[in-house]
């Protein structure tokens, strides 16, 4: 993983200026595409599933490698769609193209054995024939001719729910909005069917002579989604309310499109694709502006795994899309200081990718600074730990303090570590961690207070300190300290549970150092 360290204002300027050339699409696993044949795991999003032929590839590497997984999958000569089960990876349906039939199996094994669950007719050809709710994700769909079928348990039963409905025949795709019970179908010859009662009824929202290859839904945004057309036309579609409606999108007239995704953790950012004219596009404000970047070979699925992963199911196998600029933990700033006693490092990241945290390390040199070349550097040591916010595009913010028990000069750096246990350093930050300059007796906290409350002191250099608490009469009412200190910042609890409400006074003494500070005991 990369772990970079750059300033903010770098970061906007460098970003201005992007173009088609900074990104570029590599090959990572020949084969012949259909349908959607890309699926990720929930949990792990370093293993990438591929199926094409009769055979299902897996990476373990976030798709820069591909193995054979598992057998071959019986009489399958195309992978329509994976569906890989949340909870436990190793349970997934395919859905083939076969003769006579086209056929779902379900794995539990990984791959090592098949069960056929549905073999009832033909599903689309070049079409994704299987979806999952993402609202419940043992609830799948499918169509099989003009039949629209469920199943409850992961694809093991299906059960038909409606027939006969408006479609010619099976329907390129089919989409779920979460939270709700509206289901969209994009068909071949008619257009986009919605039904807002879980698939028991439905009715047309858009009308074409072309095709709908496939339904993106904006998981994020309530009620977004968007549609690709070809022929009739060709064009791209979006819906801001839930399918009901559908805009063209006036740049993609006249252009057959295919595949579409919706980045899962920002909805602004959506990736697009032509069926055959070399093209893929991406948007990063939800479709007012679009970045053109070529790719080769005919397009049937583009995959946001995230901001920094998209994959794309072409003709001739997969696809991942590449740049300079696609950094997993994104560090913004990184500083460290002296405060209040202690050492407070500050740091800002501007997107994570599988961030589970930050180990924060620390080493010493007692003697001269590390830049100038000190060679008493002692060895890291792990002195806390901060949780991340895992997968986020927004700006987090971050600060721990630390309290070394002897002055000198330190060196912080951070260890970023991934889920799967993979992890990057930071550059090192530098403090000179030391003695306070002066004496000082601090405010107590809280005042008033009832009926503890701290007093803080910071001594200058090693000291015999004394801390008396009085009352107005100046009766002495508690001797908090009477010992050898070193120098540094000190704090005390004082409990006054036993005395009555009114004013007192603390006292210090230090050396030559005295100061007397006034507290409110309010019961």
């Amino acid at each position: 993983m990369k772990f970079f360290l750059h300033s903010v204002f770098y970061l906007v300027i460098l970003t201005s200026f992007l173009t088609a050339q900074d990104y570029i699409w590599l090959r990572t696993q020949n084969g012949s595409s259909l349908g959607g044949p890309i699926d990720v795991e929930k949990n792990n999003s370093d293993k990438v599933y591929y199926g094409t032929g009769s055979t299902i590839f897996r990476s373990t590497d976030r798709g820069e490698t591909f193995q054979p997984f598992g057998i071959s999958i019986p009489n399958s000569s195309a992978v329509k769609c994976i569906i890989l089960k949340e909870d436990n990876p190793s349970t997934f349906i395919v859905a083939v193209e076969s003769s006579p039939n086209d056929k779902i199996y379900k794995t539990t094994d990984a791959g090592q054995t098949w069960l056929l669950t549905n073999d009832q007719g033909q599903m689309s050809y070049f079409g994704i024939p299987v979806t999952k709710d993402p609202s419940h994700p043992d609830t799948l769909y499918t169509m099989i001719g003009n039949n629209f079928q469920r199943s409850t348990d992961f694809g093991s039963t299906w059960s038909t729910i409606s027939s006969n409905f408006g479609p010619i025949s099976a329907p390129c795709d089919i989409e779920v909005f979460k939270d709700t019970s509206i289901i969209l179908i994009g068909d071949n010859g008619t257009g986009i069917f919605r039904s807002t009662d879980y698939g028991l009824t439905w009715s047309q929202t858009f009308s074409t002579s072309g095709e709908i290859p496939v339904i993106a839904i904006d998981h994020l945004n309530p009620g977004v989604a968007w549609a690709t057309k070809w022929g009739g036309g060709g064009g791209f579609l979006k819906s801001i309310d839930y399918g009901a409606t559908w805009i063209p999108i006036a740049q993609f007239n006249g252009i057959n499109m295919w595949g579409v995704h919706v980045n899962p953790y920002d909805g602004n950012e959506v990736y697009a694709a032509c069926y055959s004219c070399g093209n893929t596009w991406r948007t990063k404000d939800g479709g007012l502006s679009w970045l053109q970047i070529g790719i080769s070979s005919t397009n049937y699925q583009v995959f946001v795994v995230d901001s920094m992963t998209v994959f794309s199911a072409q003709g001739n196998g997969i696809y991942k899309l590449n740049s300079p600029y696609f950094i997993p933990v994104e560090l913004s700033a990184f500083s460290a200081s002296v405060h209040n006693g202690n050492v407070l490092l500050s740091w800002s990241t501007v997107s994570e990718l599988n961030n589970s945290g930050f180990e924060i390390e620390r080493a010493s040199s007692f003697n001269t600074r590390l830049s100038a070349g000190t060679s008493q550097l002692q060895e890291w040591e792990k002195t806390g730990f901060v949780e991340g916010y895992g997968t986020t595009t927004e700006k987090q913010d971050y600060n721990f303090l630390d309290n070394p028990s002897e002055y000198g000069i330190y060196l912080y750096r951070l260890k970023q570590i991934d889920f799967d246990g993979t992890f990057e350093y930071s550059n090192a930050a530098e403090v000179e961690f030391s003695a306070p300059a002066e004496f000082l007796l601090n405010q107590n906290y809280p005042n008033p207070f009832n009926p503890s409350t701290v007093i803080s002191f910071q001594l200058s250099i090693n000291s015999h300190v004394s801390l008396k608490v009085y009352d107005l009469l100046g009766n002495k009412i508690a001797d908090l300290v009477n010992e050898f200190k070193p120098a540094g910042l000190h704090e005390i609890e004082f409990n006054a549970e036993r005395l009555s409400s009114g004013i007192y006074f603390y006292k210090i003494t230090a050396g030559e150092f005295l100061q007397i500070r006034k507290m409110s005991l309010i019961k």
